[in-house]
């Protein structure tokens, strides 16, 4: 997958709407896919304690409860609408 080309502005998206988010992992060197439901964005912290926005998705499993999903905007690589 091909690194996004602008920084994803996590106001432009919608709550309650349905997203696909493609967000890479630094540790693992590894992109995942998170199908789930917007539900919004606060400030949190990096691993180094730099500030940073963090994006909240309720994702709900084949099996199981739903849970929510939160992702470092910064790790984004592409967000899609569902």
């Amino acid at each position: 997958m091909s690194p996004a080309k602008e920084p994803i502005d996590p106001d432009t998206l919608e709550v309650g709407a349905r997203y696909r988010v493609d967000h890479r992992h630094e540790r693992l060197r590894r992109t995942f896919r998170t199908d789930g439901t917007y539900l919004g964005v606060e400030d949190g912290e990096d691993e180094e304690g730099a500030p940073t926005k963090i994006i909240s998705f309720e994702v709900k499993p084949r099996f199981g409860k739903p849970s929510v999903q939160r992702i470092d905007v910064a790790t984004v690589r592409t967000i899609e609408p569902l």
